[in-house]
């Protein structure tokens, strides 16, 4: 039951109840179902350890509690309880995930409804485009200004509902879809590959540039970059992303607006003002949903939104766990290819096989004919222990074949191009504490769950070392950005 509640609960914030009218606008109806979401999760949450002992949930714990310790810091004491009405609908929908995702089959139902739902939302869109349906609603006029800061025109931009209601938000989830939708495509079936897997996916290619979003560019690149960098090199898949953001802005991808530094001048303004913030709170920040109180536009930048509002101790849990949840995708990844096997694999059994003969030779001689023993090799490596069994009495020895890995390598990858799409429109937009990024967390920390069932090796503590150092090197990057520009 946890499981069809987190499903309704996905669609529902995704789809957004504001988009039936204004009594539906405010957030009761999400609240209600977390509520029944929760209730329902109870028995799974009791039988289902891996979501206490994953790294992500004490992390996101953690920046729940940096958030409230933003607002205690700055005097607010009653913003405590505001801030959590407004990151507790993201937060919740991790936890749900990661609770009630407990096999891959759910996995795959999970991000299909997950799919499906941005794709309504690209539905309603494309007809309040082309057909007028709920215009006002599904379409936002912005101003093409000149360098002289002269509107010259409009642009005509399509968006979703509630959270959406940005076309850079839309284009956002639009493309973490985007791979998430390969996860049903099926080797040999092509008439069902083309309808259930090519044409979602060109709807929300189609969907993404009439968002006409600069950052979705960038994040569109990026996804195509990671796609290629493994059968082209990194070299040319460097020169194919070029090429390929020089092809869609040939083809007025963004509108008509720039993505040269000049045009991204307000944005290094944003970082400038983000970075005193930070200067004046370096500990606890200026407090949660404060940037716009102290300057006129938010950070455009997810990082610099959260170090200023949060200080070092939030951004570096809100890193962590992007740091964490991409380790271990790698780790996943890394882990299957060595499952998989390949040759060395082949050779593995042939040495298996050989080492059985010589002691099935052995115990002959030892032991009265006719007997029988077992032998059972585990594998000391990652990989699927293989059992082997041997007849003493002649027989040769019986290998049995190792077992597939439990979340298929295309899904992980899948996971993996969501997670870049999320990271790549985030360096550009400020959402730190929205629904995209805790839906994209959810399903592949489950997904990594899934995949160390068997293991039990736990996490190592390299993953501290990293955050540190990627907050750092985050830093310096954006105070160069920021002196350079000045």
């Amino acid at each position: 039951m946890g499981f069809a509640f987190t499903i309704l609960y996905i669609i529902v914030t995704i789809v957004s109840p504001e988009q039936f009218g204004n009594e539906w606008a405010s957030y009761h109806v999400l609240t209600y179902l977390a509520a029944m979401t929760v209730l329902a999760s109870l028995p799974t949450m009791a039988a289902y350890k891996y979501w206490k002992s994953s790294i992500q949930t004490f992390l996101l714990l953690g920046l729940i509690a940096a958030i409230a310790l933003s607002e205690v810091a700055n005097g607010w004491l009653g913003g405590v309880v505001e801030s959590w009405r407004m990151f507790l609908p993201s937060a919740a929908v991790f936890f749900f995930i990661i609770v009630n995702v407990t096999t891959v089959r759910k996995l795959k139902i999970v991000a299909l409804a997950a799919v499906a739902s941005c794709l309504i939302v690209s539905v309603e869109a494309l007809c309040g485009y082309y057909a007028g349906f709920h215009d006002q609603l599904f379409i936002l006029q912005t101003n093409i200004s000149s360098s002289q800061d002269e509107v010259i025109g409009q642009l005509t931009r399509i968006r979703g509902a509630g959270f959406l209601s940005d076309p850079n938000d839309l284009a956002q989830i639009l493309l973490i879809a985007l791979p998430l939708v390969f996860i049903a495509w099926r080797r040999g079936r092509v008439v069902a590959n083309i309808f259930v897997v090519l044409v979602p996916a060109a709807l929300l290619l189609w969907t993404t540039y009439l968002t006409h979003s600069r950052g979705g560019l960038i994040a569109l690149a990026a996804v195509a970059l990671m796609a290629a960098r493994k059968k082209l090199g990194t070299t040319a898949s460097l020169v194919l992303a070029a090429g390929f953001i020089f092809g869609l802005l040939a083809l007025d991808f963004t509108g008509g607006r720039g993505i040269s530094a000049v045009d991204g001048a307000d944005r290094l303004e944003a970082w400038a003002n983000g970075l005193e913030m930070f200067k004046s709170a370096p500990l606890f920040g200026v407090g949660f949903n404060r940037f716009t109180d102290l300057y006129e536009i938010t950070a455009h930048n997810s990082f610099v939104l959260c170090l200023a509002e949060l200080g070092l101790l939030g951004s570096m849990l809100w890193l962590a766990l992007l740091v964490t949840t991409t380790i271990g995708l790698n780790r996943s990844i890394g882990a299957q290819k060595n499952w998989q096997g390949g040759r060395f694999y082949g050779l593995l059994q042939l040495f298996e096989a050989s080492s059985l003969r010589v002691a099935s030779a052995l115990h002959r001689t030892l032991t009265p004919s006719g007997g029988t023993i077992a032998f059972n090799y585990a594998c000391a490596s990652e990989m699927s222990p293989a059992s082997v069994t041997a007849n003493a009495a002649g027989s040769e020895p019986k290998i049995e074949p190792a077992r597939s890995p439990i979340v298929p390598q295309h899904w992980i990858v899948a996971m993996r191009l969501a997670l870049v799409a999320f990271m790549s429109a985030g360096w550009f937009l400020s959402r730190s504490y929205t629904t995209t990024m805790y839906l994209v967390l959810g399903l592949a920390t489950a997904t990594i769950a899934l995949q160390r069932k068997d293991s039990d090796s736990p996490d190592r503590g390299h993953w501290i070392f990293s955050t540190v150092i990627l907050e750092m090197i985050i830093i310096v990057l954006i105070y160069c950005l920021v002196r350079l520009r000045h």
